[in-house]
């Protein structure tokens, strides 16, 4: 696929100032973005607010501002590279900061990004229809290795200039701490546990997450949730599924690597009374270690 860019229909700086002739790929995601529903962790309050101007940058749309809105500000170490494919060509533009905008609900209404070498106007990727979208960190997390590529299950509307189109993006950073705190500021939580998982798996229901991450979050109000992204092959199955820690009855650790941890649950609600237990296949055993080490805490 060939990186160009049409001066007369993107608002970046023409090709004669970039390399016209690299080659990319775009991965195409692993689920269908139609089937799925995503969960609105609505628990979790919006974080502190930190004022935030754009020095440089053409103030944002009026589609995107209102007066009880609330920014904060990530200053990224040193930036981000965001990509997506409009007109079947691929873009990679790098910023270094990114504005987290929320209305007085806690409800995130975009992202506005800045910092961009050469670009006079901010970007805004806005969000529809969704109290707080799930950030997908793509790549499973594993001890060594950073998952540093974030993207969403579903398209939003991207703004650029007076250039407006729905697209599916995808975050690239350059640190591990700038993903966690971009997840953070999204879900309005504390991420205290991530790893990468090769199997998770329900005994009722028939819940199933192949190779992807289960992540712990904690709100201001210290309610601890379990969260993965069950890819099932069945399209209805497919979504974001979310586990109070308050609501595992008990766990058994697995007797040696490459066993399932299993989680005992409480039928709280309707779907813990289906799923009955998880079972979760960590793909490295220190992270299974780690993961029953907090169980052990949390449900003492």
């Amino acid at each position: 696929m060939s990186l160009r860019y049409d001066p007369d229909d993107w608002p970046l700086p023409s090709p004669s100032r970039r390399a016209s002739n690299r080659t990319s790929s775009v991965s195409s995601s692993t689920v269908d973005s139609e089937t799925i529903s995503l969960l609105s962790l609505s628990n979790f309050p919006p974080p502190p607010v930190t004022p935030a101007t754009s020095p440089g940058i053409a103030p944002r749309k009026a589609s995107c501002l209102s007066l009880l809105d609330e920014t904060v500000r990530l200053e990224l170490n040193p930036s981000v590279t965001i990509s997506f494919v409009r007109n079947s060509k691929l873009f990679k533009l790098r910023y270094t900061f990114i504005d987290v905008v929320k209305d007085s609900t806690g409800t995130l209404r975009c992202l506005e990004l800045g910092g961009g070498m050469g670009q006079s106007s901010a970007f805004l990727h806005s969000f529809q229809n969704t109290k707080l979208p799930v950030p997908h960190v793509e790549h499973p997390k594993l001890p060594n290795e950073p998952s540093l590529r974030v993207s969403f299950l579903d398209e939003q509307t991207v703004q650029s200039g007076t250039t407006v189109f729905t697209t599916q993006l995808a975050y690239t950073f350059d640190t591990w701490m700038d993903c966690v705190r971009f997840q953070e500021a999204l879900l309005a939580s504390k991420l205290v546990f991530i790893a990468g998982i090769a199997e998770a798996r329900s005994k009722g229901r028939g819940e199933e997450c192949i190779s992807q991450n289960i992540r712990v979050l904690c709100g201001r109000n210290d309610k601890l949730v379990l969260l993965f992204f069950a890819n099932s092959q069945r399209k209805e199955l497919k979504r974001y599924i979310s586990i109070p820690i308050n609501c595992i009855e008990s766990f058994h650790p697995g007797k040696r690597a490459g066993k399932p941890v299993v989680l005992t649950l409480q039928p709280n609600f309707d779907l813990l009374t289906h799923m009955k237990t998880l079972q979760i296949e960590f793909l490295e055993d220190s992270d299974r270690l780690r993961f029953c080490d907090f169980l052990n805490h949390q449900l003492r």
